[in-house]
C-alpha cells in the first residue's frame, strides 16, 4: 500500500531488524501521544488489538477502526462492540499473517465512506447521552449516601459460596449421571455379548 502512511507504535526493540530496507510510507515510533493522534484529522483509521481503553477513545473520537485483536479477555466484546456500529472491521488473530485480509481491511476502511459516517454518529451519540457518565456517577453516589446499603440491589451471587457461583456441584451430578449411564450400557452390553457367545457353543 505505497499510497498510504503508516504510523507505526512497536515496543520490542527488534521489531526495527525485521526491515531489510526503509519503507518510505512507514513512521516507526516507541512511543507517541495516542489522544492527540486520534483527534488528528490527518489519521484516516486505527490499528489496533482492541484493548478497552484504545476502543473508548476510538468511539468518543470518531475514529474508523481495524481491530486486529481477539487476543485476550474482553477485547473480542470490545471489537465487535464497534463492529456492530459499522465503525470497525474485525480480523482474527488467526490472520494476522495473510497481508492480503489485512490489506483488504485497510482499504475498504479507506474508500468506503460508510465507516467514517458511523463512526462520527457513534461519536455525537455519546456526547449526546441523555444522563452523561459523570453525572451517573454523582446520582448513584447521591442514592447510596441517602439510602445506604440496599439489600434488593446487592447481587445474589455475591453469596454464593464458591462451588455454587463455579456450578461444581451441579458438573459433579452431571459426570456421575453419565458415568452411570455408561456403565449401565457397558454392563447390559457384555451381557448381551456373553448370551450371544453361550448360544454358538450350544450350536
Amino acid at each position: 500500500m505505497p499510497n498510504t502512511t503508516f504510523i507505526w507504535k512497536y515496543e520490542e526493540e527488534d521489531l526495527l531488524g525485521t526491515f531489510t530496507r526503509p519503507l518510505p510510507n512507514l513512521y516507526l515510533t516507541n512511543w507517541l501521544p495516542q489522544k492527540a493522534l486520534l483527534a488528528d484529522a490527518r489519521i484516516s483509521t486505527f490499528v489496533t488489538h482492541g484493548g478497552l481503553g484504545s476502543t473508548t477513545e476510538i468511539a468518543y473520537m470518531g475514529m474508523t477502526a481495524v481491530m486486529l485483536i481477539p487476543l485476550f479477555w474482553d477485547q473480542r466484546r470490545n471489537a465487535n462492540m464497534l463492529a456492530r456500529h459499522g465503525s470497525a472491521i474485525v480480523i482474527e488473530k488467526y490472520e494476522l499473517a495473510n497481508s492480503t485480509k489485512i490489506a483488504e481491511a485497510i482499504n475498504a476502511i479507506l474508500k468506503d465512506k460508510s465507516y467514517a459516517m458511523n463512526a462520527k454518529k457513534l461519536a455525537e451519540m455519546l456526547v449526546n447521552q441523555p444522563i452523561s457518565a459523570k453525572e451517573l456517577m454523582i446520582r448513584h453516589a447521591e442514592f447510596a449516601a441517602r439510602f445506604g446499603r440496599v439489600s434488593n440491589l446487592d447481587p445474589y451471587g455475591r453469596r454464593l459460596s464458591t462451588i455454587q457461583y463455579y456450578l461444581i456441584d451441579i458438573m459433579f451430578i452431571v459426570a456421575a449421571s453419565l458415568t452411570t449411564v455408561f456403565y449401565l450400557l457397558y454392563r447390559i452390553i457384555k451381557a448381551l455379548l456373553q448370551i450371544r457367545f453361550r448360544k454358538r457353543k450350544c450350536d
